[in-house]
């Protein structure tokens, strides 16, 4: 019996393996454009190591300027209120390949996985809009809104440009960002290997780092701090008015400005410095 479920086991983990495979395909060199309309979205979802390019517009659509036998290796529908976007075929040269997406003011996530990478444009103008990044993926993007959030993990890298009434970045498990970050409010989550170069101003902050994360914000100009970290991690921080500290562990802070300082907590072989710029 145990012998039985052996085989079965091996057996669905080689289907597994050839299904995870897809077939390689060349550009024929003669580009050619597609535009198909679509239902309006309030998400998108990308994967599969697409490269897609972000354009506001009145009317949703998506369009594939491509080698005219790629075409057919892009995969996309709207289910519900999410545009799902993934490759059939895997494609190993082209002339052209590229997918750009027309969203209007419904827009409200954008997902990207499996080493896609996303853009836009010109500025992603929206209210609140938030961007998810998985495997791999990247983001490179400029967004105006009055609520932004973005979320990194597993190894995913963004360079953002960000003008927002409030501002969320959350990073975890060896992600990387690097932004110029203009906004009233911010709220900075960094874990697990998260690495942040955060460049800007904001009148307000509160940041909190964890399990070796690193940020370094020197010229990241805010009014009043909340910071607090733990473990080993490392944080270069900009205050201009008051800054509360929180530190634990093994963690390295290191203050340039010239803020009040309140010391809320300091244990353990916490470090903090005071630098000049």
């Amino acid at each position: 019996m145990k012998r039985i479920i052996l085989i079965c086991t091996l057996l669905l983990s080689v289907v597994a393996c050839f299904a995870q495979k897809k077939e390689k395909i060349k550009g024929s060199k003669i580009v050619t454009l597609t535009i198909k309309d679509l239902e309006s979205f309030q998400n998108v979802e990308v994967e599969d190591n697409l490269e897609v390019y972000f354009v506001k517009a009145e009317k949703t659509s998506l369009e594939i300027e491509a080698d005219d036998n790629l075409h057919d290796a892009v995969s996309y529908n709207v289910l519900g209120n999410t545009l799902k976007i993934s490759a059939l075929k895997e494609v190993s040269s082209a002339k052209k390949f590229a997918v750009r997406i027309n969203y209007n003011d419904s827009l409200k996530t954008i997902t990207g996985r499996n080493e896609s990478k996303l853009h836009a444009l010109a500025e992603l103008t929206l209210e609140d809009i938030t961007v998810k990044n998985f495997d791999k993926s990247q983001s490179f993007l400029n967004v105006k809104a009055e609520k932004f959030t973005l979320q990194l993990t597993d190894k995913a890298e963004a360079e953002i440009n960000v003008k927002a009434d409030n501002s969320t970045i959350e990073l975890t498990k060896d992600a990387e960002l690097k932004a110029l970050i203009n906004s009233s409010n911010a709220k900075i989550d960094l874990y697990q290997k998260g690495n942040a170069e955060i460049e800007g101003d904001a009148q307000s902050a509160k940041i909190r780092l964890d399990n070796n994360a690193q940020l370094t914000a020197r010229k990241f100009t805010v009014k009043d701090i909340d910071l607090t970290t733990e473990s080993y991690t490392k944080a270069s921080v900009n205050a201009t008015k008051t800054i509360a500290i929180s530190a634990s562990g093994k963690s390295e802070i290191e203050l340039l400005g010239e803020p009040k300082v309140d010391l809320r907590i300091f244990t353990q072989s916490a470090i903090l410095y005071k630098k000049e710029k």
